[in-house]
Formats: structure tokens, sequence, C-alpha cells
């Protein structure tokens, strides 16, 4: 009994201190584990919006396919002729309806919707002809021996992720022998 008169709560401050500690612990690690979600989130949603950039350069890339012609380019907004296209690809007025055209992609979001970016082709001119395979892409390439003029597309693309403001620019030049 004499023991026990003598303590003064030591024990009772001792594991107090050990709390505080311990949930200091507990707070830093939940904060950690916050800002990790934050950014494999980010890293995800740029991934996202690259993928989506990709995506829309192919869809680029198969309609300058398809082109029998250049006469549309400077008549439809998004086909720019040569030095038609826009100065800054980081100018929002660039991506805006009368310069690009808004597509979707074969990705959906979380909601279920498809994702979607914009793009705009601009008519570069014609292909040096020394050995256009080193410079750009050339549908094609190397499987034909036909003739005529190498034409080269600026084909770009800003592909949009799945939070608002997660955008990636793509810049590809496409050939095409007409």
């Amino acid at each position: 009994m004499r023991l026990a008169s003598r303590q003064k709560g030591a024990v009772l401050v001792v594991c107090l201190i050990v709390l505080m500690v311990l949930t200091m612990i507990g707070v830093s690690a939940a904060r950690t584990v916050l800002l990790e979600e934050k950014m494999t989130f980010a890293s995800r949603d740029a991934t996202v919006a690259l993928e989506v950039a990709e995506a829309l350069v192919r869809q680029g890339e198969v309609y300058v396919d398809g082109l029998s012609t250049t006469g549309d380019f400077d008549k439809i907004n998004w086909l720019h002729t040569e030095e038609g296209g826009p100065d800054n690809m980081l100018d929002s007025a660039t991506w805006t309806n009368a310069n690009s055209i808004e597509r979707e992609v074969d990705m959906e979001g979380a909601d279920g919707q498809p994702l979607k970016g914009r793009i705009y082709i601009e008519l570069s001119g014609n292909a040096d002809k020394e050995d256009p395979a080193d410079s750009i892409t050339v549908g094609g390439y190397g499987q034909s021996t036909g003739g005529g003029e190498i034409k080269v597309f600026r084909i770009v693309a800003l592909g949009q992720g799945i939070a608002d403001g997660t955008e990636r620019i793509i810049v590809s030049h496409y050939g095409k022998r007409f």
C-alpha cells in the first residue's frame, strides 16, 4: 500500500505520450496514403489523355489514307492548308470549332461515356524525294512502286483525360502518295 500511495500518475502520463505519438504516426500515414492516391490518379489520368490523343492521331491517319484529293483543305474548319493552321497549340482558340473538330475514341470514362478529344490536320507540303521514310510515316511505304508526289500532313491531336483539365497534345507527320 505504501508503494501505491507514492505513485503520482506517471503511468498515465507515459501512456498519454505514447498514445499521442501513435496518433501522429497514424495521421501521417493516412496523409501519405491520400497523397499517393492523388498522385496515382493524376498519373493514370495523364496516361488516359495520352492514349486518347494517340487514338485521335490514328483516326487522322485513317482519314488521310482515305483522301483522294486535298481539295477540301481550308474549306473545312479542321483541315488547314500549308501554313494555314493555328500558330499556337497551347492557345484555347486553337481547340475551338473554328480550327479543330471534336471526336470520340473507343475508350470509356468511369461514367461509361466515350472519351473525347480534338484534332486538326494541316497540309505540310511535299515530302523530300531523298528518303521520306526517315522523316515521316508514309502509309504503305515500300509496298508499291507507284509514282506520284508524297504529300505530308501534320496531324495534331488534343486528348482529354477523365478529369477536367487533364490534356495531352501529340503532333505527328504522316505522308500519303497521290
